[in-house]
This record gives C-alpha cells, sequence and structure tokens, in this order.
C-alpha cells in the first residue's frame, strides 16, 4: 500500500517562513519529502553532518508542523523517524508589502534555485551513468515570452496544473525528477 502525498500547505507568515532561513533545513525537508522517512542519523550521512545537528534541525521542522515522528519505521522505540507531512509553497507577492517577509522569502528562493543547479550539474556531469533512455528523456530550456503579469500568473497556473497530473503516480521503474520552473520578467 503506498503512502498517502503529502497535504499542501501555502506558507502566508513571516515566523513560519523563518523556519527556512537554514539551507541545511530546506535540504533535510527536501530528502524527506523524496526520500520517505528517515532518521537523523541517515540524514546526516547524505548531508555530510553531525546526526546531533541534523537531529536539531529535523526537531525545529517538527515544532513547527512540516515533519512528524513515523513510529511505524522506529523497530525498538530508541530510533526516532521522520517524514514528511506537507509539501511547502509561497509566494514572494504575499511578502512584498513586508521588508523582512520579502528579504526571507527571496533568500530562500535564492537557496532553492542554487540548490537545484547544484543538482542539475551534478546530473550533466553524471548523464552517462543514467544511460541513453534518461539522457534523451532530461530537457531544459529558457524560452523568451512577452507577457503581462496577469498572463504569467496565468501560465504559471497551468503549469503547476500539469505537474500536478504527475505528482503522485507511483509508476515502476520511475525516478525522483526534479523540475524547476522558473518565470519572471526582464529588462535588456
Amino acid at each position: 500500500m503506498s503512502e498517502q502525498p503529502p497535504l499542501r500547505r501555502m506558507i502566508k507568515d513571516v515566523q513560519t517562513l523563518k523556519v527556512f532561513t537554514h539551507p541545511l533545513r530546506i535540504s533535510l525537508l527536501r530528502m524527506l519529502h523524496a526520500g520517505g522517512p528517515a532518521t537523523a542519523s541517515m540524514l546526516a550521512k547524505r548531508v555530510d553532518a553531525t546526526p546531533a545537528l541534523v537531529s536539531y534541525h529535523v526537531r525545529t521542522l517538527a515544532a513547527h508542523g512540516f515533519v512528524i515522528e513515523d513510529p511505524e519505521h522506529a523497530e525498538d522505540g530508541r530510533e526516532r523517524w521522520w517524514k514528511v507531512v506537507e509539501d511547502l509553497t509561497f509566494s514572494l507577492g504575499d511578502f512584498a508589502e513586508d521588508r523582512v517577509g520579502r528579504d526571507l522569502s527571496t533568500g530562500i528562493v535564492r537557496v532553492l534555485g542554487s540548490q537545484s543547479e547544484d543538482r542539475y550539474r551534478r546530473f550533466l556531469d553524471e548523464v552517462e551513468s543514467w544511460g541513453p533512455e534518461w539522457a534523451g528523456a532530461a530537457f531544459s530550456g529558457a524560452p523568451t515570452l512577452r507577457l503581462t503579469a496577469d498572463e504569467l500568473r496565468e501560465l504559471g497556473e497551468e503549469l503547476q496544473e500539469l505537474v500536478a497530473r504527475y505528482r503522485d503516480r507511483q509508476t515502476p521503474g520511475a525516478e525522483h525528477v526534479e523540475v524547476y520552473l522558473r518565470g519572471f520578467p526582464y529588462r535588456m
């Protein structure tokens, strides 16, 4: 039986947003989301940190309700297993009038973008090990469009709807795939 996908939670307050000012918390949450339940020791090996440091950050995520203990995985009661309860999302627009919120949200987006770029570079460095099927399926692009703010919002909503259709699939042979979509105005 497959686990239920995480609920979606829209972050609209600065205090909740502050939880993600540490890049390690973002990484830990992503690992728990993608890899399923894990202990702090397991996560620590993946991020090359001490179990104590990872445990602190996982407990911080738990204190804000982003992860919960998963007693189903604990065999002897001594290990604490953690799992994701919610997918998190936020809009830069929700913090446009709040300087602290704006600085926090843009900082978090920068960390997310940097981490995504690191994963993509790793894929490119290891593309041969994925084989021709995966190499041929991977895509990237940066089309330039001329849109109004309303059209950009509409495009973003349509892309999110498309991604949602694929989100909860459990197809045999599937791998974790990151789709990083960006849409933003720029001036030449």
